[in-house]
């Protein structure tokens, strides 16, 4: 169900306003059914942006305003240039290896995240450049559940799926090569539902499912630094100097680009810390829906579709407390 909400919500042009507010009262309404009635339906399908669009869908109770934070006009980028895109794996995987969390988790806690993301234009998929809106999340430790306000100021509690969550990478080996291949698993057995996942190379899935993995996910230092060791062996994928995050702060980027999306994967240049995401359209593309009454969509070259700045992280003990 939340596969055809997400299709609804991002792409679907002729709908009012009274059709959304139904569509998600049946998405929230089914979010909170017992987890013994959830059962019998089939094996969740993973939902590593379940927590995003959901919020998207809610965002009435989200402040979002136009006080984008951009560093000031003539002043030089704060970067340091890396040599290639292999050297940014692996000071990406050093500062990882180094950099736990804060506080040392103990079973049933969970990972607090705060980004502010650049909201959708409903109901088309490009995303406003100009406004942020601040989103909080709750992941299990075992990277099995994630949380999330529904809008209404009730923590909702959902299933990520199976495949690819924080305790399938942790097994042993952890090494770049096994999470390729873990993570290609996943996306593998995940049918393509995107607009721009269909024609979407199996490369480019796997470095948008690792991106949306160290985004969101309470991964251990290792397997951290595995995943940032693994995304310059992915075919294709290269290092921008330059990149700015949703907040305005300025990183490097590995880069991955398809025939009509480009990703990036942001991070400090100075600590190489994972700053946030980037994804924007580079070719004009129709796609259709086959969904009733809605015709074909065209989404331009240059289309933003995602922009977000990974602001906090802290260990926390249940769903809802924050740091």
């Amino acid at each position: 169900m939340m596969d055809e909400f997400g299709r609804f919500l991002h792409a679907t042009p002729a709908i009012t306003s009274e059709a959304r507010e139904a569509a998600r009262a049946r998405l929230q309404a089914a979010m909170r059914e017992p987890d013994a009635h959830r059962s019998a339906s089939p094996p969740p399908r993973r939902r590593p942006r379940l927590a995003w669009r959901l919020a998207l869908a809610a965002s009435v109770a989200v402040a979002v305003g136009t006080g984008v934070l951009l560093t000031r006009e003539g002043e030089p980028p704060a970067t340091t240039p890396v040599a290639s895109v292999r050297d940014l794996g692996d000071k990406a995987a050093k500062r990882a290896e180094t950099d736990p969390y804060t506080t040392t988790p103990s079973p049933g806690q969970w990972l607090y995240v705060k980004q502010i993301q650049a909201p959708v234009k409903e109901p088309d998929p490009e995303v406003d450049r100009d406004k942020r809106m601040t989103l909080e999340t709750w992941h299990s430790l075992d990277g099995k559940q994630t949380a999330l306000d529904d809008g209404t100021g009730k923590i909702v509690i959902h299933d990520v799926g199976t495949g690819a969550t924080a305790e399938d990478l942790a097994r042993a080996p952890v090494t770049p090569e096994e999470m390729i291949a873990r993570v290609g698993a996943a996306v593998d057995a995940t049918p393509a539902t995107e607009f721009d996942d269909v024609s979407a190379a199996r490369g480019e899935r796997i470095f948008r499912r690792i991106s949306e993995l160290l985004a969101e996910q309470p991964l251990v230092p290792d397997v951290r630094a595995a995943l940032f060791r693994a995304l310059p062996t992915i075919q294709g994928v290269t290092v921008k100097q330059d990149a700015i995050d949703a907040a305005g702060r300025h990183g490097i980027a590995f880069v991955c680009t398809g025939t009509w999306v480009r990703s990036e994967i942001i991070v400090s240049a100075q600590d190489y810390r994972l700053l946030g995401s980037y994804r924007e359209s580079v070719a004009d593309r129709t796609y259709v829906l086959h969904l009733a009454g809605v015709p074909p969509r065209t989404v331009t070259a240059g289309t933003l579709l995602e922009w977000s700045a990974r602001m906090e992280t802290k260990v926390v003990d249940k769903p809802g407390d924050q740091p």
